[in-house]
């Protein structure tokens, strides 16, 4: 039997990025539809529907709070190498199990913070927040990437990307 041996996610190639600006694109006011989607093991969707300050129907809608104009901070994951080396450590787990976000999901939001808070303090960006949570506000994420020429995959399969944006509030 041949020894599974882990590795470090930090091993993975990643590229972080700020485009912009562009303008944001938003979904009609209350705009939830893809919270309440179902997905495996989640038959009504989001759990988080309903229950978190940050998520739909509690958070505003994106235009209320800030500018159209935003820049997108994006931090690119080597999804390709980052799951074919999962697959050689682990060799009998199902797509699903390699593709299970819990064994990376919390590390590229962090990394997605570290950067972003260094991009903030830039003085082009000075005044700007980031917003890491928009598709709860109405946003359409691929669409406003796309304005940059940032094409996210769905399901990703080269690349997994996390996206914050980039905006001042509105006064």
């Amino acid at each position: 039997m041949q020894e599974k041996v882990g590795f470090e996610i930090k091993e993975i190639g990643r590229e972080f990025c700020v485009l912009g600006p562009t303008d944001v694109v938003c979904e009609a006011r209350g705009f939830t539809r893809w919270c309440t989607m179902p997905y495996p093991r989640h038959p009504n969707g989001c759990p988080n529907f309903g229950k978190r300050p940050d998520c739909p129907p509690n958070i505003p809608y994106f235009l209320d709070i800030y500018n159209p104009s935003v820049y997108i901070a994006s931090l690119d994951f080597d999804f390709e190498q980052y799951l074919g080396t999962k697959r050689q450590i682990h060799p009998d787990w199902s797509d699903p199990a390699l593709r299970n976000s819990r064994h990376w999901q919390n590390h590229l939001r962090a990394e997605l913070r570290r950067h972003v808070d260094m991009a903030l303090n830039k003085p082009e960006l000075l005044g700007y927040v980031a917003v890491y949570n928009p598709e709860g506000m109405c946003v359409n994420v691929h669409r406003t990437c796309e304005n940059v020429g940032l094409q996210l995959e769905w399901p990703p399969q080269q690349h997994m990307y996390r996206i914050a944006l980039l905006s001042k509030k509105v006064i």
